[in-house]
């Protein structure tokens, strides 16, 4: 081969390789460690920042509960279920993209309606205290410390999170008994919840809501307190 004919190979050979590095650089540098944002605020209602660590409490939460259905549906491949596509037109989605929805969403009502219960001067009850104690020790007693690790959650947090939820469903309570029939019929309960007619029209649209999305759309839930091998 002639001399100018080894160096053009050589050349070729030197730019593969370049566009290989960069090619594995690239996506090093892009992969998304999940711990490495616990403290970043992902979601902000009104002045009020939620950090990655303490949305952890929503996600436990909602990963538990679609894992129950995903284990019924298979057994041996849960996974299956949460990739699972529901075509309904436009509300068409896989299982994991709902589901990180509804714990956004869960997040996002529940500081809004604490922050509502704080305003009004709610407070909880001695029973209510009770059972806040009983339903974060349940929840503590439910995690394996693997998943306590993955979502950076500690007992300290699931305490905090779990009284928010209480005084949060204090105040729903009470909205449930201002919504007039005629204008809204049906179930109060799911009126008041964060995809209900009565909530997402009288009670969102006085708030503002701010979302990380350069974190959330990173992650899939199915994949961080379950399925994690």
């Amino acid at each position: 081969m002639k001399e100018s004919g080894k160096r053009a190979v050589a050349v070729i050979i030197i730019a593969n390789l370049l566009l290989i590095s960069i090619g594995i650089g690239g996506h090093v540098l892009g992969r998304f460690d999940y711990s490495d944002h616990l403290d970043e605020v992902v979601i902000t209602v009104d002045e009020t920042g939620i950090t990655l660590r303490e949305f952890g409490y929503y996600i436990f939460q909602v990963e538990s509960f679609v894992q129950k259905q995903a284990l019924l549906y298979d057994p041996e491949n849960p996974g299956h279920w949460w990739n699972t596509h529901f075509s309904a037109g436009l509300d068409s989605q896989f299982v994991c993209d709902l589901a990180k929805k509804t714990a956004i969403n869960s997040c996002v009502a529940e500081e809004i309606y604490y922050r509502e219960a704080l305003n009004l001067g709610l407070v909880l009850s001695t029973g209510e205290e009770a059972q806040v104690m009983d339903d974060a020790k349940e929840m503590i007693n439910n995690m394996e410390l693997q998943q306590m690790m993955a979502t950076g959650l500690d007992e300290e947090i699931i305490f905090d999170m779990t009284g928010k939820h209480a005084l949060a469903s204090k105040y729903a309570m009470i909205l449930m008994g201002e919504i007039d029939p005629a204008i809204y019929p049906g179930e109060a309960a799911r009126l008041v919840n964060w995809d209900g007619a009565f909530y997402l029209e009288e009670v969102l649209p006085r708030h503002k809501l701010k979302t990380n999305d350069r974190v959330l759309d990173k992650i899939t839930l199915g994949k961080i307190t379950v399925n994690q091998h």
